[in-house]
């Protein structure tokens, strides 16, 4: 009966108004409460809720912790215009001013370079992703004369494939750079120089999960670009193990979470790939609530000590000292790594499983590939558990007697201790208001029902041998050499260095020959400056022919 309830569920519309009307284009002002932004806006709200509460104490004696609060307040604002827009242009303006207004955070302390340098990383990569949707707007606008997504919805399955195509492509490639996948994630590992409530609302619940909701959105598009959808589903896989790799060599608290985060939206677009647009968002649904979680128990460990160092290799024995914030992030960690029982499980596993119960060739592939990334979650996740709780402590006597748990940072922390542990449950409810609104949406129940049981394990088998093979190496056998391979992952796969010298280089390079030849010489030339000379030269010469032409004929002509 609750899934009836959900099937008959109406969406609620408010038309506040037509902000733009030329011709038989027309863009509503407007707000739209269907199934999807219900299911997304709910953690948005809570999370943000939460994140509020801990800045509170975390920014407490930060002298511009006010403008902090106001900033983040905007954001929270833009955010849910992104969410629950009627439109794709309204959808927009939340899409940009939360890129604008993550720049404002990122740079918070504006007085670190590092600071200043990530934000404007994170604008400009985003801002490339920008670019794609402003000519896929263009596009809908020329093609559809619409930008609702009602009329987008009805229209799409009569379009030219190759139209579909070009869009998908374009919505792919604006979500890559927001939701931070492979080939535009450069900003996601450098914004964690911002306070650490700004990582755990933009990077774990909000701005990161709107190139997922936004791909979600657009499904009448991406179902009939069947092409897309494949490259969709390759690049989540790509993406997805290649952030598990990178995270097991990296030694930052934070920028092993982002990767975290990186290797989850990975799982989403995953599903989107093959179609489970419902898992998808339930996995982003799940998702917020435990990575929030294990920024905010992270922030707790970063603000107890005096140096504030971010490097788990400087941690050790914390178990002892922060004993609430060490249940936090457990017990997110576990959920994280889809420990049966816990959120985690019930979002991440479905949607590994669902690969293989495609049953195509690119499911099968993908299948072991995410299981590789779920078991390389496992690693790093105990590995941080480890250097930073468990392990021999490793830096001075002075540090750890400031170490300190604060009850204002804890409050909201056991708020999402609940939601890690018990939402799982509410799997049916969730996935059964979103998922019956959609065309095709039963493939999670062949998943569950049809695959053998080792196919369901596999990936919990793999996590927890592998975690174990890695405490005994900690333990017992710490005698690793560092290999080639462990540079290459530690330096990200150098693809920062290789952005630089490759693309960054001759673009500024190219961009500074265009400049001096074309906008401050030619443009200029045949422009205002050629144009205000020829003005001036043409006042002067027509000047000195009238003279002339006086003079001729007041002066006397004189004969021979």
């Amino acid at each position: 009966m609750e899934l009836l309830y959900y099937l008959y569920e109406e969406p609620v519309s408010i038309h506040l108004g037509t902000w733009l009307s030329y011709g038989d284009v027309v863009v509503p002002y407007g707000l739209s409460l269907d199934a999807l932004a219900m299911t997304v806006i709910v953690p948005v709200g809570i999370v943000t809720l939460c994140v509020l509460a801990y800045a509170l104490d975390y920014m407490a004696h930060d002298p511009n912790r006010n403008r902090f609060y106001v900033i983040l307040s905007v954001f929270a604002v833009f955010m849910t215009i992104l969410v629950v827009s009627d439109n794709y242009l309204m959808l927009f303006i939340g899409w940009e001013f939360v890129g604008v207004v993550s720049y404002l955070l990122i740079s918070f302390w504006s007085t670190r370079i590092t600071a200043m340098k990530s934000a404007l990383s994170a604008i400009l990569l985003n801002r490339m992703g920008d670019a794609f949707f402003v000519i896929a707007l263009g596009l809908m606008l020329i093609y559809y004369h619409a930008v609702d997504f009602d009329t987008i919805a009805l229209v799409s399955p009569y379009m030219s494939t190759t139209l579909l195509n070009g869009l998908a492509l374009l919505l792919l490639l604006a979500a890559t750079a927001k939701s931070a996948q492979l080939g535009l994630h450069a900003w996601l590992l450098q914004a964690m120089e911002g306070p650490t409530p700004v990582s755990a609302l933009l990077h774990a619940a909000t701005m990161v999960c709107a190139g997922v909701y936004v791909l979600v959105r657009s499904y009448v598009i991406l179902e009939y670009a069947p092409t897309l959808l494949l490259v969709i589903c390759w690049l989540g896989g790509i993406t997805t193990l290649v952030s598990g790799l990178i995270a097991v060599v990296t030694n930052d608290i934070k920028r092993v979470i982002a990767l975290s985060t990186m290797s989850q939206l990975s799982i989403m677009v995953l599903a989107i790939g093959i179609s489970a647009y419902d898992l998808a968002i339930y996995h982003l649904y799940c998702h917020a609530f435990f990575k929030a979680l294990l920024f905010m128990g992270a922030g707790s460990v970063i603000h107890s000590f005096v140096a504030e160092s971010q490097d788990m290799r400087k941690y050790g024995g914390l178990i002892h000292y922060l004993p609430a914030t060490y249940t936090a992030i457990l017990i997110a960690s576990l959920s994280l790594m889809a420990i049966p029982g816990l959120t985690g499980y019930y979002s991440k596993d479905v949607i590994i499983e669902s690969l293989y119960g495609s049953y195509t060739l690119s499911g099968y592939v993908l299948y072991y590939v995410a299981v590789a990334s779920a078991t390389l979650t496992s690693l790093y996740s105990l590995r941080l558990l480890y250097l930073t709780f468990l392990g021999v402590p490793s830096t001075n006597k002075a540090s750890y007697s400031h170490v300190h748990e604060s009850l204002g940072m804890l409050a909201p922390m056991a708020v999402l201790v609940v939601y890690s542990v018990y939402l799982g449950y509410a799997r049916d409810s969730v996935i059964g208001h979103y998922a019956l609104t959609l065309p095709a949406n039963n493939g999670f129940i062949e998943t569950e029902f049809t695959l053998p049981a080792y196919v369901k394990l596999l990936p919990l088998i793999l996590g927890l041998t592998l975690s174990t093979v890695l405490v005994y190496t900690y333990e017992c056998a710490y005698q690793l050499n560092r290999s080639m391979a462990y540079d290459y992952l530690n330096n990200r796969l150098y693809y920062e260095q290789l952005l630089n010298n490759a693309v960054l280089r001759g673009t500024l390079e190219w961009a500074g020959w265009l400049n001096r030849y074309v906008d401050q010489g030619l443009l200029k030339v045949l422009g205002p400056t050629g144009v205000s000379r020829a003005i001036t030269y043409l006042n002067a010469i027509i000047v000195v022919n009238v003279l002339y032409l006086f003079l001729l004929r007041a002066l006397p002509s004189v004969g021979p």
